[in-house]
This record gives structure tokens, C-alpha cells and sequence, in this order.
């Protein structure tokens, strides 16, 4: 629970895939993901981005240099598996937006989803940008303990 400016208390899942990100649904914030001007997702994920660093400290097991958090992907809150793809927008480093699902992404999203139980190792699950529309494919092979 981290909170974020101009939103209030909001639940955020952070994960990591190469890099750590903050995952929270754009409904949590008052916007839907595949309507909401960009603006307004960019903003709402930096803001929630801001927040994490502010309340909490990122550890990596392995490397001090990659514990930090990268940006905030906004979701359509559509973890539990289906066959259609699940929409989201990554806004990283200095407010960019991802043209692609984001690769690092899309394995931290993954990664969180297993833990969540709401995925299974090798269930293909698909991720689309809202912003581009373009879309990753990808599934956990074998969990790392």
C-alpha cells in the first residue's frame, strides 16, 4: 500500500523481470487503460513511481546497482489467465512510454502472476501496449528459488 499524490492509498505489486516495476491497475487511479489520454496515464504512473521510492526501499539479492525501481506499468487489472491478450502501458526513466509491451516487463508481470497463482509454468499468456497496440507473447518455463 503505498500513498500516491492526488490518488490516495492505492495497493501496488512489485516485481522483477530485469528490472523492478511498480504493477497497479489504471481503474485503481480513476482511468481506463485503453481510453485514457496518454497524459493522464503517464501522469498517474509517474506518481505512483514517486510514491514507491518515496515509502519503500528495493532490494536485488545478487546486485545492490540493479535495486532500484525502474517505472510503473498501469494495467487493465486482467491478471487471471485468458486466452486474450492484457492491456498495459509502461511509463520508465524519465516519464518515456514504451512503444512494446516492454520485454522486462512483461517477465516481472509474468513473474508476479505465477506468484499470484494466476498463471502456471508454461501457460503462454499475451500482453498488449495500449499505446501502440503491439503485443508480446511470452510464459514462465521453471520458477527460481
Amino acid at each position: 500500500m503505498v500513498d500516491v499524490p492526488g490518488h490516495g492509498k492505492v495497493v501496488v505489486d512489485v516485481a522483477y523481470g530485469g528490472a523492478f516495476y511498480a504493477f497497479v491497475s489504471a481503474e485503481k487511479l480513476g482511468l481506463d487503460i485503453c481510453s485514457a489520454k496518454t497524459r493522464d496515464l503517464v501522469d498517474a504512473a509517474s506518481a505512483v513511481t514517486e510514491a514507491v521510492k518515496a515509502q519503500f526501499k528495493i532490494n536485488h539479492p545478487d546486485s545492490e546497482d540493479l535495486a532500484f525501481l525502474y517505472g510503473t506499468i498501469l494495467t487493465d487489472g486482467k491478471d487471471a489467465y485468458t486466452k486474450e491478450p492484457t492491456t498495459n502501458i509502461c511509463v520508465f526513466a524519465d516519464e518515456q512510454v514504451d512503444r512494446s509491451p516492454t520485454g522486462s516487463g512483461v517477465t516481472a508481470r509474468i513473474a508476479l502472476q505465477i506468484h499470484k497463482g494466476l498463471l502456471e509454468l508454461n501457460q503462454a499468456r499475451a500482453f498488449k501496449s495500449s499505446a501502440t497496440g503491439s503485443v508480446f507473447t511470452g510464459k514462465a518455463v521453471r520458477e527460481l528459488l
